[in-house]
């Protein structure tokens, strides 16, 4: 009877000792997970606000006044080159919103994104 007592007795300290462990585990990776999650989001926000300023510099680029201004045209090949890089990540941000370039894309092809902004610059 008290090798029995023993034998559990030695169970239940090792299912405490892996439990306990277990329990830190899970909270370590949880901690990561939303470390994960907090950089899948500022990184879609900050590609969807290159974006945003690409549209917006493009639609200036595209002006009769400005049309063929170098500097523009440099800002603008400089853009793409930071959305291209920023590309790069796409499984980062992927992760929380995996459709973001589909929605990226409707957005900048809306015609009617760029003339609120200019009736609203106007008055």
């Amino acid at each position: 009877m008290t090798e029995l007592f023993a034998l559990l007795s030695f169970t239940l300290f090792l299912s405490l000792v892996f439990n306990v462990i277990f329990v830190f585990y899970a909270k370590s990776t949880l901690s990561k997970v939303e470390t994960i999650y907090t950089a899948s989001e500022t990184v879609s926000e900050i590609f969807t606000m290159i974006n945003a300023y690409e549209s917006h510099l493009r639609s200036v680029y595209e002006l009769p006044v400005f049309y063929g201004d170098e500097t523009l045209k440099g800002l603008l090949e400089h853009t793409n080159q930071i959305a291209d890089y920023i590309k790069q990540y796409e499984g980062v941000y992927s992760f929380t919103q995996p459709d973001l370039e589909e929605q990226l894309s409707l957005v900048s092809t809306d015609p009617s994104d760029g003339s609120e902004e200019e009736t609203q610059e106007e008055e």
